[in-house]
């Protein structure tokens, strides 16, 4: 019924892999989406979707994870594409004081948006401290892109509708449940816009394992939109899915 859109899948180690899978299948969760962060990150997305049918691959580089060999990463992304691949992600800006150069992050990201576009894919994209320099990249190419997500949204409903109006849906993580400013976001938007995610990774500095957050817990994120909406959460489950499936390539 659920479908978490986007996760690090690739950043667990192999042997806690299939127990986290027996646990998203046994919540209801019926696809996750392992996003790439660097070249190797991406192939093991790839790995992973390959072995498991509900696992689907994003390739991309993160803002954050820039190298000076950033150009020579275009292109072995580039050599990756294949139809295992179902969006480029996680791509976008950070404008954290420690992230890499902010002219190089807007050419990548530039150069990943027009990877999607030539390979009919969508992109789900990060944007950290950074919306506004995020809107007015995307908005070049508005009228050649499949669609996506903002992932892990965190800001103003203005923002939202910018986004929404350029094609892409408002991606929705367990923030939701403790922000009382996303709940007034969620309240005002369609569920027709919105999407639901964990961005699940390693958590090792929780010390309680049980406390790591999995993409089991996308369940959390639903229940809460239901919550906030007024709706069922299988009505939340059921729509956020076909939202999803709007623009996903499987």
């Amino acid at each position: 019924m659920f479908i978490d859109i986007h996760t690090h899948l690739s950043q667990y180690t192999d042997d806690e892999i299939p127990l986290i899978v027996k646990r998203w299948r046994e919540s209801g969760v019926e696809l996750v989406v392992s996003s790439g962060t660097t070249i190797e990150d991406s192939i093991k997305s790839i790995e992973l979707a390959n072995k498991y049918p509900d696992i689907v691959a994003g390739i991309g580089l993160h803002p954050s994870d820039l190298t000076d060999n950033w150009k020579n990463d275009l292109l072995e992304l580039k050599n990756m594409l294949d139809e295992n691949i179902s969006m480029i992600s996680e791509i976008g800006l950070d404008y954290q004081d420690f992230s890499p150069n902010k002219k190089v992050q807007i050419r990548v990201f530039e150069e990943q948006i027009q990877i999607a576009i030539d390979n009919d894919l969508p992109i789900v994209f990060h944007t950290r401290f950074s919306m506004e320099d995020s809107y007015n990249v995307l908005e070049n190419f508005k009228d050649h892109m499949h669609g996506g997500a903002v992932h892990y949204f965190d800001g103003n409903y203005e923002e939202a509708k910018k986004m929404i109006n350029l094609g892409f849906k408002i991606s929705f993580a367990k923030t939701l449940l403790r922000n009382n400013y996303l709940k007034e976001v969620a309240k005002k938007l369609s569920i027709d816009d919105i999407v639901i995610e964990t961005d699940s990774y390693p958590q090792y500095f929780k010390k309680n394992r049980e406390r790591w957050t999995e993409p089991k817990d996308v369940v959390l994120v639903a229940k809460e939109l239901a919550s906030i909406k007024n709706l069922s959460v299988e009505l939340v489950g059921e729509r956020t899915k076909e939202n999803f499936k709007s623009f996903i390539k499987t």
